[in-house]
């Protein structure tokens, strides 16, 4: 390519990039909570979903207060405890205690 080209083609990209970070500074941060079901059969992982909460939250530190309010509750009103297993926050034991119900929340972020 002679300089010539290779110049425009370099402001070209230059100008494509300069546009999308454009569009960027519009968008918002926003959160969101996430929450994690895991079914444990005899010490074994037999079930796990994701499930994304539909409410945002513009800090993070009020999607914080969502997720303590909410095992607040759970601990008050259920037969959930505490999950002494590290990746987990709560967990729900079966009478057998061959099916354990554990749930996991965490904060995730999007920009809109």
């Amino acid at each position: 390519m002679s300089s010539r080209v290779e110049t425009h083609y370099r402001e070209e990209n230059f100008q494509e990039l300069d546009m999308s970070v454009e569009v960027k500074t519009n968008l918002r941060r926003k959160y969101r909570v996430q929450v994690t079901v895991a079914i444990y059969r005899e010490g074994s992982l037999s079930y796990k979903s994701e499930i994304l909460s539909p409410a945002f939250y513009s800090k993070r530190a009020e999607a914080r207060d969502h997720i303590r309010q909410e095992i607040r509750e759970r601990l008050a009103h259920s037969r959930f405890f505490r999950s002494t297993r590290l990746d987990y926050d709560l967990v729900r034991y079966t009478e057998e205690a061959s099916c354990n119900t554990y749930l996991r929340y965490s904060i995730q972020d999007t920009e809109i």
